[in-house]
């Protein structure tokens, strides 16, 4: 199957992840791929991830509020490139104006899948003017709005992918990276430096009693003032401000002892996600995660904290090696990218039979 893709890609975001995630388990599987994304884009945080050969980059964005626009665009890769399959992932975040005016060249010649990462409904009015031929999105929480401006019949729910089993040596993935073999590690990454910051204190109660680095790498995209500060006040931190690829990311995740995510709900968002737990879960290295409405579906393959006293309560347990990795292991089973991307091919098939039926009876 010919597949085209508008995304973003190899950037440090949630759309981003998932486009990467379910688009290489296409390719995996023996579909051909484009990828249609930003030269420049506020969301294109970097990765030195290296584009793929399938990927072309034709549109630029600037700003994203109050709404998405291009300052640059070329039509010419979407309406050249040969696929039977286009999708759009988080239209709310890819230049619609300029999309829309070629969207009817597109729809003659592909069906049409919108995949929908808006946590709400949307402001611009432009993202309603697409007539897709389908529209997928997660779980319900989604669902729940968009059926107030889309066809019932069009919404699809197809979770979203998670990076497969991948374990590592601890030993040897902390001699790869200089880390020492005689602490606990804490490891956190990312780009949003407050987060982190909230956690220190409770982290220092525990480090009195267990020898701890806090390994922390901070997405150069972020404010890293608060970082720097907190390096003066903390001995246990390791601050690296720097560009995470996956490849080293698992690296990372390999030699720690937990991977440690503070992030409080989301207000005003029904529908939110962690896109760091799906792109790291694979890893085996336990995830501990403040209870939000970002891991709010989330069981026990994750850990999850209520508070700073429970966070402390949780680390020891895992220290101690209280975590079950069979959940994990058993989650990645049904979740796995491979699996998500086969259920979106299956749509796929059906709507192009259906577009083919159609398009028959039209012609007698």
């Amino acid at each position: 199957m010919k597949i085209g893709m508008m995304c973003l890609w190899n950037a440090a975001n949630g759309p981003s992840i998932h486009a990467e995630s379910v688009g290489r388990a296409w390719v995996k599987l023996g579909h051909q791929l484009r990828i249609f994304s930003a030269e420049k884009h506020p969301d294109a945080r970097p990765t030195f991830q290296r584009d793929e050969d399938f990927v072309i980059r034709h549109f630029s964005v600037d700003e994203v509020i109050p709404i998405t626009r291009a300052t640059y665009f070329n039509p010419s890769p979407l309406l050249n490139e040969e696929y039977e399959v286009f999708v759009a992932e988080n239209v709310e975040r890819l230049p619609a104006e300029s999309l829309l005016e070629v969207f009817p060249k597109i729809k003659e010649r592909a069906v049409t899948v919108q995949i929908v990462h808006e946590g709400k409904a949307p402001e611009d009015p432009l993202y309603y003017e697409f007539d897709w031929d389908a529209i997928v999105c997660f779980d319900q929480r989604y669902n729940d709005y968009l059926v107030k401006s889309f066809s019932v019949e069009k919404i699809h729910m197809i979770p979203y992918p998670y990076h497969p089993l991948e374990l590592g040596d601890k030993g040897k993935a902390r001699e790869r990276l200089g880390l020492p073999l005689d602490k606990k590690i804490v490891f956190s990454f990312g780009f949003r430096p407050k987060d982190i910051v909230s956690v220190l204190p409770a982290l220092k109660d525990l480090a009195k009693e267990y020898p701890l680095r806090y390994v922390i790498i901070a997405n150069p995209r972020s404010d890293i003032g608060e970082l720097h500060e907190a390096k003066r006040n903390y001995d246990f931190i390791d601050l690296q401000v720097r560009p995470l690829p996956l490849d080293e990311l698992y690296t990372y995740l390999h030699a720690s002892d937990v991977l440690l995510i503070h992030r409080e709900s989301l207000q005003g968002y029904k529908a939110v996600m962690s896109s760091s737990v799906c792109q790291t879960l694979g890893s085996g290295c336990p995830i501990l995660f403040h209870e939000s409405n970002y891991v709010e579906l989330h069981g026990d393959e994750i850990a999850k904290y209520r508070n700073f006293e429970d966070m402390k309560t949780k680390l020891i347990d895992i220290f101690r090696g209280k975590f079950d990795l069979n959940k994990v292991k058993a989650f990645l089973k049904e979740h796995n990218a491979e699996n998500i991307a086969k259920r979106f091919v299956l749509l796929f098939e059906e709507l192009i039979k259906t577009h083919d039926n159609k398009r028959r009876k039209e012609n007698g």
